[in-house]
């Protein structure tokens, strides 16, 4: 079970301006609903919500519906999950904001259709991953490549990643995973399991995954444990004054920790080494392995735990899982392609450009197939299992325009055509 997280502050809600026409305060607006209100209403009922909070959310759906937002504000803010968060749990909302959620879901349907088929963007402008990928973009070294020859390269350098201090980060900065962190340098690989991140002079980050956290009680103050394979812990555990350096803790949603991430790479700010043990490793006694036990204390003065904690928020959730299905959706159109040109006597591999790689011998697995529309249409099928029948998304709404449709959708199908 996961820390209940505390309510988000005030100035993070009403940063910037206060105009229903800004997207940046339809967004925050969205994400106040869904990440603060919604889950305080399921917890304790609408009678915990706060009188002040009741009033200027009746307010903003009031502003709504006299506004003429753009279709793609809404998609991209996310309001109209939001609205639909309301809308659809009469009995959890009190009255009167039901009432303005199903008058302002009625108007925007009858211009922009429904609003669970309205879906959110991804690669799409407006989208977290606009500009940056594609789903089809499976390999990991062409994708680099190709940052690498668009504007704004240098981010991609090493030499940012290697420096000791924030960084320009702050702490709760969230990704996908470990290849959008590199590439915006916070980290100097793009590796699912890249460890400590140092040089010759220092180490200057960590990327906590699988069992690399000891069990404790407080997230700002851990245990890491660095194999004999981890060449950074040299770095960590040297007694010179450049080992004495914070370094950037970042925790992955594939740590099992509990306070691990549900989703994607966190940065969940500086720490400083505090410590360090070496014993043998218990799992690894026969090959004489040893076990680094190094402790770090989380330095003062930076964006509170809690609210760190509360990272990724729902719409982060929803950018993963969907980047997630159409990745796999591309991996199933790389294997149709792979039949189709008759490879039977090798094996297809498909790698994934967040760490993973499927084998696969065609003899065994692809054998059961009887030809590529066969294996495509099996691929349309998985795609619409986790979806109900009005054909929606892991959050419960259509998701982005890649989404596969049947033949007489409407959506550009880019994934499987």
């Amino acid at each position: 079970m996961r820390p209940i997280r505390p309510k988000i502050s005030e100035s993070s809600v009403d940063g910037g301006q206060h105009s229903i026409y800004n997207p940046h305060f339809l967004r925050q607006r969205a994400r106040w609903i869904r990440d603060d209100l919604d889950p305080q209403v399921a917890r304790d009922g609408y009678d915990a919500l706060h009188a002040d909070d009741v009033l200027k959310l009746d307010d903003f759906l009031r502003q709504l519906l006299a506004s003429n937002i753009s279709l793609e504000d809404i998609r991209s803010s996310r309001v109209h999950i939001a609205v639909l968060e309301i809308s659809g749990r009469g009995t959890r909302w009190p009255k009167r904001l039901i009432e303005r959620s199903d008058a302002l879901k009625a108007a925007w349907e009858g211009v922009h259709g429904s609003l669970q088929s309205m879906g959110f963007p991804l690669y799409e402008p407006g989208g977290r991953l606009y500009q940056i990928c594609k789903p089809d973009d499976l390999n990991k070294e062409k994708l680099v490549a190709q940052w690498l020859k668009a504007p704004g390269a240098l981010k991609l350098s090493p030499v940012k990643a290697l420096r000791s201090g924030d960084v320009g980060f702050k702490p709760g900065d969230w990704w996908i995973n470990p290849l959008f962190a590199f590439r915006e340098g916070i980290i100097n690989s793009g590796e699912a399991e890249s460890g400590i991140v140092a040089d010759a002079a220092g180490a200057y980050a960590v990327v906590m995954t699988g069992n690399s956290e000891e069990s404790c009680d407080r997230p700002d103050k851990i245990v890491y444990r660095a194999r004999s394979s981890d060449k950074g812990r040299y770095r960590l555990t040297a007694g010179t004054p450049e080992s004495r350096h914070p370094v950037r803790i970042l925790r992955s949603h594939t740590l099992r920790s509990f306070w691990a991430p549900e989703a994607g790479l966190r940065y969940d700010g500086l720490y400083k080494v505090t410590g360090w043990t070496i014993k043998m490793d218990a799992k690894d006694e026969k090959k004489k392995k040893m076990l680094y036990l190094i402790s770090f204390m989380r330095l003062p003065n930076q964006v509170s735990i809690d609210e760190v904690l509360r990272r990724p928020r729902r719409e982060e959730i929803e950018d993963y899982q969907e980047y997630k299905r159409l990745h796999e959706l591309a991996r199933f159109k790389q294997a149709a392609q792979a039949v189709s040109a008759q490879e039977s006597t090798n094996p297809f591999i498909a790698a994934s450009i967040d760490g993973g790689v499927d084998s696969h011998g065609y003899g065994s697995f692809w054998g059961a197939w009887a030809d590529e529309e066969e294996l495509i249409s099996s691929a349309r099928r998985n795609a619409l299992s986790s979806r109900d029948t009005a054909g929606l998304g892991p959050s419960g709404v259509a998701t982005t325009a890649y989404t596969l449709q049947n033949d007489a959708g409407t959506r550009a199908d880019s994934v499987a055509h």
